[in-house]
């Protein structure tokens, strides 16, 4: 049996993990047709908008995450998935029980992410306004043995940044 790779883009809410993973999906598509995109903001909703913030709920999503990225890879698909899931159980469970796996964090200054602040989740949170936002007031787990970090503290270079991901691919 043929199994897909998995290519778990991470990193706190404004990164640019979405961005990213979207443009490296874009590029990997035109070459391989079995592949899938999936965002944990959109995951988020498919497993229930009803999950909590908590690190609890939080880690238990990501788990969901992982296992599907798993159950899809397994079947030969190779799947991209953009989501924060910044627990180092979850990377182990994903590094233990995915074939191929890869594994890339995108960097930003914390400076930057409240700078950029999309969806308010970060003003609120320093306000004391909102809980449970990782990492401001939870913390997170910085990924030690990923395969590849992407700095996007500035957001510029896409093209260049999604070739490292296509590099680190070329090497498989």
């Amino acid at each position: 049996m043929k199994f897909g790779t998995v290519y778990w883009v991470t990193g706190l809410a404004g990164s640019g993990k979405t961005t990213i993973g979207k443009s490296f999906y874009g590029k990997l598509k035109d070459q391989k047709p079995n592949v899938i995109f999936l965002d944990g903001d959109t995951l988020r909703g498919v497993f229930g908008n009803n999950a909590g913030h908590s690190l609890d709920d939080r880690r238990e999503l990501a788990m969901s995450y992982a296992r599907l990225c798993k159950m899809i890879s397994d079947q030969g698909i190779d799947v991209i998935c953009a989501t924060m899931s910044l627990f180092k159980e979850v990377h182990k469970f994903n590094r233990d029980n995915i074939a191929h796996y890869y594994e890339v964090f995108i960097e930003c200054d914390m400076d930057e992410l409240i700078r950029r602040d999309q969806k308010g989740i970060y003003s609120k949170a320093i306000k004391g306004d909102m809980k449970d936002v990782i990492g401001v007031n939870l913390p997170y787990d910085k990924p030690e043995d990923c395969d590849l970090v992407i700095d996007n503290t500035v957001q510029d270079r896409l093209n260049e940044k999604v070739g490292k991901i296509t590099e680190l691919i070329a090497k498989i």
